[in-house]
């Protein structure tokens, strides 16, 4: 390079800059690994460890900091036992130990037990003084805390799955609680049930036998009492062999293809002719998209639409009672959603609503309440479901059954 002088020191000096300026180039147009940042203080702050004294501190100052640290970390009776233990086998005066090294062993491994062995080594090294903490115990440090924060975030986990079990079973506990008490009504009110008719048509048959004095008039009388109580003990006791064929899975199901729009019609007209006498309801239908063909037990599911017709009726408590029925397909299935514009359900009862021993109303109570519990058996049956309605302003339940049944449910 045109330099003169000697050619030793004219290398040594261009190798050395050349070298001085690489480093310095490759060190602003890097970033340091996380090692090169923990070793950097080492070489940075050099001076200021070697000015300090690098002999130990007194035994006891130190022996006091680290009766400090055990108790935070250990607790304070837990602490000061072990420091007494020490010092008495030291036989040295006073409750604080000579931390020598055998103590200082066995108070690390004491502290290992609840922040680990590297931490331990690390803090118990730093209060006495005795030597520098290395990089791989920083690192160790640093392992052993990235796993007690999983080891946490595991424990924050199963507590929190705890709880939702825990709320789940006090659910459950609470609902086969009301369960209990609606079976003992359920048992009381079939009773009834079953009594009054056959009360009914004993006396109103007695009469009738006696042969007392009675004119036509009187003897049609009778005989219609007769005979609409046993069509009401008659009802009672289909929905009683339903419900329980049903929950045996020993129904046989008699597929056929129909039309939504005539399934109901004819639950329309056989709910009307079960009134009885009782209150009637408007119902609002759209017959454009009642047009709706379907493969299904036909029969069943004409029996699910009377009974949500006759509830309707039954308890829907507004002052003009209206039923609107809405039908819509999405996805190869269709949707019938029966809405009245009455009170709806309570929210602490519509978990229990398809449960065969709930009853809904119990001030208009009529029948066993089974009605629900069979719709749901029969939807079950017929690859589809029924669900209640939350978003609606009065009662609503919805119907899902596909277009067409597959073939293994039949």
């Amino acid at each position: 390079f045109g330099l003169t002088g000697d050619p030793l020191l004219s290398a040594m000096i261009l190798s050395l800059g050349l070298n001085t300026f690489v480093l310095c180039l490759t060190s602003l147009l890097t970033r340091p690994t996380p090692m090169e940042q923990l070793q950097a203080p080492r070489f940075v702050q050099v001076f200021d460890r070697t000015a300090a004294p690098r002999g130990r501190r007194s035994y006891h100052a130190g022996a006091e900091e680290l009766l400090i640290m055990a108790q935070r970390i250990l607790g304070a009776a837990d602490a000061l036992a072990l420091f007494e233990r020490e010092a008495n086998r030291q036989k040295v005066s006073g409750d604080l130990p000579e931390p020598t090294p055998d103590f200082l062993q066995v108070l690390e491994r004491e502290l290992a037990g609840s922040v680990g062995a590297a931490t331990a080594h690390a803090m118990v090294g730093q209060i006495v003084g005795g030597h520098s903490v290395s990089v791989e115990d920083l690192m160790a440090v640093a392992d052993e805390s990235a796993q007690l924060m999983e080891y946490s975030s595991r424990l924050e986990t199963q507590s929190a799955e705890l709880t939702r079990t825990a709320r789940k079973l006090r659910e459950a506990n609470d609902k086969l609680t009301r369960l209990s008490v609606q079976k003992d009504a359920f048992l009381s009110q079939i009773s009834h049930e079953l009594r009054t008719p056959m009360s009914s048509i004993r006396a109103f048959s007695e009469i009738l036998r006696d042969g007392r004095d009675l004119d036509g008039a009187e003897q049609s009388k009778f005989s219609s009492i007769i005979h609409d109580e046993a069509i009401r003990l008659t009802r009672l006791l289909d929905d009683l062999l339903d419900l329980s064929v049903l929950e045996n899975a020993k129904v046989s199901l008699n597929v056929q293809r129909g039309r939504l729009g005539d399934l109901l019609d004819r639950a329309e007209a056989a709910a009307a002719s079960n009134a009885d006498g009782g209150p009637s309801i408007r119902i609002t239908r759209d017959r454009d998209a009642e047009d709706v063909w379907v493969q299904t037990d036909l029969d069943r599911l004409t029996q699910v639409f009377i009974n949500l017709l006759s509830n309707a009726r039954k308890y829907c408590e507004a002052d003009d009672p209206e039923l609107t029925i809405t039908i819509s397909q999405k996805d190869g299935q269709v949707r019938i959603d029966f809405v009245d514009n009455g009170k709806g359900i309570s929210i602490e009862a519509r978990d229990m609503i398809f449960e065969k021993f709930a009853r809904i109303g119990e001030q208009k109570a009529g029948g066993a309440g089974l009605g629900l519990a069979i719709c749901r058996e029969i939807m079950a049956r017929l690859d589809g479901e029924i669900v209640y309605l939350p978003t609606t302003k009065g009662a609503g339940f919805r119907l899902t059954l596909p277009l067409e049944m597959a073939l293994a449910a039949q």
